[in-house]
């Protein structure tokens, strides 16, 4: 990843639109609608299949009930409209040019296990995609992205910091990351600068509010997600 003269948008689940969200048709139109990556989210199936899914329980969306990790692939594929698997979202955005933010879904004390081996198998995939330099995989749980790391050196991390660190520089040094993601409301111009200064990228997160998107901008965010990345692309 290289620094841009510009802030990067990103397609929130692939963007708010008629498609199921993250699909490939969702992926497809918000590279459409001017999405600089595409942020998407992984999960693994009960038979090891990265999937790309953002609830972590089934009952709100379909009739399938508990974890995503206690259904297999094909009972996925057939209660989620949509679905793919992140290999085919690899497969699809190598040919297309895209580039991804992948967020590793997690309640720790359910999934930890089932992230570290979705965190050996998603590292496989890039490498073998030939996608490590256009994707960096992120979340809240340290200690699965560490595990990444571990593996695969060359992946890039970015981390959720829901919270203002004592020293925010250590904290991405001592991981290894190169993303610092956090909402925009809790990080200061001195934080931003301070880890842009030290070659880190800062994301602003998700943002739907214009007010937010105007203080990020202002701030010198270098990227941030939102659903409809046509209201902020190329700007």
């Amino acid at each position: 990843m290289e620094q841009a003269e510009r802030i990067l948008i990103g397609g929130h689940r692939g963007c708010r639109c008629t498609f199921p969200e993250n699909s490939i048709a969702a992926m497809e139109e918000g590279m459409k609608r001017g999405a600089d990556y595409l942020e998407i989210d992984i999960q693994l199936s009960a038979d090891r299949v990265p999937v790309v899914i953002h609830d972590v329980r089934m009952e709100d969306k379909t009739s399938l009930t508990g974890y995503v990790h206690e259904h297999s692939f094909q009972e996925l594929k057939e209660a989620v409209p949509g679905l793919c698997t992140l290999k085919e979202a690899l497969v699809w955005g190598r040919k297309n040019g895209a580039c991804f933010g992948l967020e590793m879904k997690t309640v720790p004390m359910d999934m930890q296990a089932w992230n570290m081996e979705l965190a050996e198998l998603t590292g496989a995939l890039l490498y073998k995609a030939g996608m490590t330099e256009r994707v960096f995989v992120f979340g809240q749980d340290y200690q699965v992205l560490k595990h990444l790391k571990g593996f695969y050196r060359d992946v890039h991390i970015g981390l959720i910091v829901p919270f203002v660190p004592a020293d925010p520089v250590a904290l991405m040094r001592e991981m290894d990351a190169l993303v610092y993601l956090s909402y925009i409301y809790n990080m200061t111009p001195q934080i931003i600068q301070e880890l842009q200064r030290n070659g880190f990228f800062v994301s602003g997160a998700i943002l739907r509010d214009d007010v937010w998107v105007k203080r990020a901008i202002e701030a010198g965010v270098n990227m941030f997600e939102c659903d409809e990345p046509e209201r902020y692309a190329f700007r």
